[in-house]
């Protein structure tokens, strides 16, 4: 089992025990730990994501545990803020937030498609232009990747900007 860094992971967040607060129950959600020394290494399964912990003092203990996270303002701040966004929405009983950058990422990559497509370019052309990879590729995952992407790329254009930034893709 792997144990998380900040070094290998810019989203890993660092809690500590609190004093007050919604409390963290291990034992009630899907979750990997590992120990090493006096810190807990927890990978936890929310519902559309993973989110990684490393807890000190005890935090990250057997039990309801309430929690705060520590900030390290020697690393990137976004990737840890964006962290502690989705454990207060998960701690909060909400829907944690969307990953921006993967998700415009997704959205930027499939409208390339559909430029693409708009330029009459097969679905080869599209996969070795634009994802540069072997063709079709081992299990043809090049070729999927591009079959997944033109139906998102049409339902794009039909929605146009206010589609893409009401964030229904």
């Amino acid at each position: 089992m792997p144990i998380w860094t900040a070094a290998a992971n810019p989203r890993l967040l660092t809690v500590v025990p609190a004093r007050s607060g919604p409390a963290l129950d291990l034992a009630r959600i899907g979750h990997r730990a590992a120990r090493t020394g006096d810190r807990r290494h927890v990978l936890l399964h929310l519902s559309r994501q993973t989110l990684q912990l490393d807890g000190l003092d005890g935090a990250l203990d057997d039990g309801p545990r309430r929690i705060s996270a520590l900030i390290d303002f020697g690393r990137n701040l976004e990737p840890q803020l964006e962290s502690v966004r989705r454990l207060d929405a998960f701690l909060s009983g909400r829907e944690p937030p969307t990953d921006l950058g993967t998700r415009f990422g997704r959205l930027v990559e499939a409208l390339r498609v559909g430029d693409a497509i708009a330029a009459g370019a097969s679905q080869r052309a599209i996969g070795l232009g634009i994802y540069r990879g072997d063709w079709p590729g081992d299990g043809e995952h090049l070729k999927s990747r591009v079959r997944r992407m033109i139906p998102l790329a049409a339902a794009l254009v039909r929605a146009g900007p206010r589609g893409v930034l009401a964030e229904r893709f």
